[in-house]
């Protein structure tokens, strides 16, 4: 009776360690799986807009929220500049970036800073300009989910190498084509037709090459639908790339397609 009874024991132990291991198990994957929806890394407030850097729909960005809005006007993603020969992820904390995305956060818009992949660069300058706009695609997507924004009340931008690539994106793909327009700063393209209204700013001496600024917006076709809807500025108090502070003329042309 007493070998029966241990035997009994011993059993019973072994389905309750296997029940503890398979619990485990259950938890661990189930976390795993709600990692990948949504992951918040970090949250701070500054100059009364929340900054949240989260990763969701597998892309990873900051977004910028004005403390106390619960409705919003619309949706603003900025991306980073970078070297074009061998680009990295876009970075988050671009001081120009954050400027541009705290200011419409404090006017009642979502804004947020896209962490694009590492792009092929001048190895292969269309890919990484599609890959750029699947990115950026993915991050409003992201945005107008949690904040209930129509993900077609969008605009986006960025600085340098952000800029080319957005361009040449809206130049042969469709990834942004819902987007009502797109900023580029210290950005340039021999593109003479875009899918949706751009707003090119440069500092003067051709350092983005020919078509940058004002000759970058002069050079779209005088038939193309966008054209009326497009501006271009080149800034003569500056001459070096991305030299000119730009945060209020941006601005002002994210709210003239998004009021």
């Amino acid at each position: 009776m007493l070998i029966l009874n241990y035997r009994v024991n011993i059993t019973q132990l072994k389905t309750s360690k296997m029940k503890a291991i398979f619990y485990l198990a259950t938890v661990l994957i189930l976390g795993a799986m709600l990692s990948c929806g949504k992951s918040t890394n970090s949250t701070v407030t500054s100059s009364n807009v929340k900054e949240t850097v989260e990763m969701k729909n597998a892309i990873t960005y900051k977004s910028f929220v004005g403390s106390g809005i619960s409705s919003f006007k619309g949706i603003l993603v900025m991306g980073s500049g970078n070297d074009e020969n061998n680009p990295t992820a876009g970075i988050l904390d671009e001081s120009t970036d954050v400027d541009l995305c705290t200011k419409a956060a404090q006017n009642g818009y979502v804004a947020a800073i896209v962490q694009y992949r590492k792009t092929p660069g001048l190895a292969d300058w269309n890919t990484s300009a599609q890959e750029i706009g699947e990115d950026y695609n993915s991050c409003i997507t992201a945005l107008s989910a949690e904040f209930n924004v129509n993900k077609n009340n969008s605009v986006v931008g960025g600085y340098s190498y952000a800029s080319f690539m957005l361009l040449t994106n809206s130049a042969y793909y469709d990834d942004l084509s819902y987007c009502k327009g797109l900023l580029a700063p210290c950005g340039g393209t021999e593109a003479t037709e875009f899918k949706i209204p751009i707003f090119a700013i440069a500092c003067s001496g051709n350092n983005e090459g020919d078509y940058s600024g004002k000759e970058l917006y002069e050079h779209i076709d005088p038939n193309s639908p966008i054209k009326a809807e497009s501006s271009g500025v080149t800034d003569n108090s500056c001459n070096t790339h991305c030299g000119g502070n730009w945060t209020n003329q941006l601005y002002a042309k994210m709210v003239s397609w998004m009021p």
